[in-house]
């Protein structure tokens, strides 16, 4: 059984003892749960309670429930669980009161006031914070006065929110996250970042997705410029761990050799032109290692006002655990730009603002939207563990053709900048609630289903 949205209150006149709706009656409940906290008291069921629930103080704070909210009850066997319990994890905590998570602490309060309209808890937290002898951890809210403290129980799931690839290989934060879910066995959705050269052998194998990818190469070298230059007009060097458009070369085949383009390290853009494959190669090394970039194919994309035009779409699981498209932007290149990143010029357009044929428009949301779907499916199917979101670099050519450049598992948000975007903005964080909800819904009631 279970009861969306009840209100969960103290009752200061009894002891040990939770107080229910009578509408939830049941025999032979013994405890109550918070996250990974469990107590044995006395469940009551009485007909003055109908969209609320109370808990006598001392069980409020034995269960260290840290505040009145309005949460789900789900009762499982013996036990009510008080919930969803919500752990974000990141990196970067300081001691500062007003920006604890120093320039991400807009984002995160943000997102725990979104949650605070739904149901459940929801805090954030990092390695430092877990207290394993007490199975407990020293959260950190964001209420209406600010940011706040308490130790509340290990969480029922985790959304990863970790910043970058390189915090990511930090070894105490890996084996905390492992231990979390190996030992404690909390699900944890987002749990990496995708490698660009991982995801593309990955769908290239799978007949639904193969054709939706330009050919790429690992490691370029002389002979694979050479090569795809000769098929295409423009090729594309890109670091295989790469974000935000960094470190992207673009080169394109002329009769005395290549021009070469890419943005610096101070977003400034630079052309050079070399004799041939091998001299670009040799001062390509002197500042990369080639291993660890891919060599693509370049894609006559759809153009406005002759700028390249490419397409973010984002997908998140449901409350049923099942894909949705949830935003879809246009991303038009910026002047002398060679990508569609905002950091280096580019410019966001809703799909109202670039197509006024409402026929037009539908037809492109609803080929970006297949495109995005499919790949979403295919690589939950087989990548290893919970994947919430999934943001995608899309492309339509000439022909009208999708293809797609980039799948990022913690897309960044930069396209909801645009004011027209903010209600789709608030439906990808809302979303990523529902299936987190659902993750602990399914992790308490059919556990052997979720780890299979």
């Amino acid at each position: 059984m279970n009861r969306k949205g009840i209100m969960v209150g103290i009752d200061k006149k009894s002891k040990n003892t939770l107080y229910l709706p009578s509408s939830m009656k049941r025999e032979g409940l013994l405890s109550a749960a918070f996250g990974t906290k469990v107590v044995k008291c006395r469940v009551s069921f009485t007909q003055s309670l109908e969209k609320s629930a109370l808990l006598s103080e001392d069980l409020f704070e034995e269960l260290m429930i840290p505040h009145k909210s309005r949460a789900d009850l789900l009762i499982h066997e013996q036990t009510v669980h008080i919930g969803p319990l919500i752990g974000i994890y990141t990196a970067g905590f300081t001691s500062s009161p007003l920006r604890p998570l120093k320039d991400r602490s807009l984002f995160f309060s943000k997102l725990l006031s979104l949650h605070e309209k739904a149901s459940g808890y929801c805090f954030v937290f990092g390695a430092h914070q877990v207290n394993w002898e007490e199975g407990t951890i020293q959260a950190l809210l964001y209420k209406e006065n600010g940011w706040v403290r308490a130790a509340v129980p290990l969480p029922n799931v985790v959304y990863d929110r970790l910043p970058s690839r390189k915090t990511e290989e930090v070894p105490l934060l890996q084996q905390t996250k492992q231990r979390l879910m190996n030992d404690y066995q909390i699900p944890w959705f987002n749990p990496q970042f995708f490698n660009k050269w991982d995801i593309h052998k990955l769908l290239d194998k799978n007949s639904l997705t193969a054709s939706l990818l330009p050919q790429s190469i690992l490691h370029p070298n002389a002979e694979t410029i050479n090569t795809l230059c000769g098929l295409y007009e423009t090729v594309y060097i890109k670091p295989a761990d790469g974000a935000l458009g960094a470190g992207i070369y673009q080169l394109t085949k002329t009769d005395s050799g290549f021009t070469v383009k890419h943005t610096n390290d101070e977003k400034a853009f630079s052309s050079t032109h070399y004799s041939d494959a091998a001299s670009f190669i040799k001062a390509f090394e002197e500042n990369h290692d080639p291993a660890a970039f891919l060599i693509q194919q370049g894609i006559k994309l759809i153009r406005v006002r002759g700028r390249p035009v490419d397409f973010r779409v984002h997908t998140n699981k449901n409350a049923d655990g099942k894909w949705t498209v949830t935003a879809i932007a246009a991303k038009i290149s910026g002047k002398n730009s060679i990508t569609t990143h905002l950091s280096n010029g580019g410019e966001v357009k809703t799909l109202g603002e670039l197509y006024s044929d409402p026929k037009e428009r539908v037809g492109i949301i609803r080929n970006l939207s297949k495109a995005a779907l499919t790949v979403s499916r295919v690589l939950n199917e087989h990548i290893e563990g919970f994947i919430g979101e999934i943001g995608f670099d899309l492309g339509i050519d000439h022909d009208g053709k999708v293809w797609m450049f980039e799948a990022n598992s913690r897309p960044g948000r930069s396209i909801f900048s645009h004011p027209k975007l903010r209600s789709v903005d608030y439906l990808t964080k809302r979303r990523n609630f529902e299936y987190a909800s659902y993750l602990s819904e399914r992790s308490i009631t059919a556990p052997d289903k979720l780890w299979r």
